[in-house]
């Protein structure tokens, strides 16, 4: 995960600290799976994308629902484009 953040937030693209995100949440049910980690700005005031992506209205595949859901299977909105994450 670190090797395909290169160091840039993987939602907007800036250089900055980086924390990880669940995509689905581990009180969810998510693992620690490339597919289900992402390296996003930090949470900070609520400012950052690792805060966009626990608000209200996160962008595509920044949070998954529970149940069933395979993170592998959802789109990721990388700042580059829609992505899927492989394990």
């Amino acid at each position: 995960m670190h090797e395909r953040a290169q160091g840039r937030c993987e939602g907007c693209g800036k250089i900055a600290p980086l924390e990880l995100h669940h995509r689905k949440y581990r009180s969810r049910g998510g693992k620690h799976t490339l597919s289900n980690l992402v390296a996003l700005c930090g949470w900070g005031n609520h400012t950052g994308c690792h805060g966009l992506a626990h608000g209200p209205n996160p962008p595509q595949g920044w949070s998954l629902p529970s149940g069933r859901c395979d993170p592998a299977e959802e789109l990721f909105l990388h700042y580059w484009g829609l992505i899927y994450l492989k394990d």
